[in-house]
């Protein structure tokens, strides 16, 4: 996993028309490359097809943002607010509203493995992005474990 592969190489800057300069292990697709929403959820099919990479425990939305229409905009921001009343305050959950981060070392690690295993390979790239645990119990476990 120390090295990209050259069919990934030819891959990257033949699908996506990235140089050569940019393909790097650790270069993240939707901070460094720009890849984020739909053209993201292309990119990843792409992949995943010519790879032929069994998407495994893969979740889009864990690692790209959606492009939300203009008239979703308010009930998504209000679904936000709600998710974190409900997670955060009674609860006592982390809510995590940020993507985790994909480098070009995990989709090499996932064209080597033959599948996409978060655990695996988020730790090999060294991303791992978990909710860490409350530091404190929420407002409802509070009332509920009343000693």
């Amino acid at each position: 996993m120390h090295i990209i592969s050259e069919k990934f190489k030819n891959f990257l800057i033949s699908e996506e028309k990235i140089s050569e300069n940019e393909i790097q292990l650790s270069t993240r697709i939707v901070e460094d490359l720009g890849l984020d929403g739909i053209d993201a959820h292309y990119f990843i099919e792409a992949y995943a097809e010519t790879f032929s990479i069994e998407v495994g425990d893969f979740d889009f939305y864990r690692y790209f943002n959606d492009e939300t229409p203009v008239l979703l905009i308010i009930p998504a921001i209000l679904f936000l607010f709600f998710r974190f009343l409900i997670w955060q305050l009674f609860l006592g959950k982390a809510v995590s509203l940020t993507t985790a981060p994909v480098t070009l070392a995990m989709l090499q690690q996932a064209i080597d493995d033959g599948v996409w295993n978060c655990a695996r390979i988020e730790s090999l790239a060294g991303t791992q992005v978990y909710p860490p645990p409350p530091k404190k119990p929420g407002w409802f476990w509070r009332i509920r474990n009343r000693t």
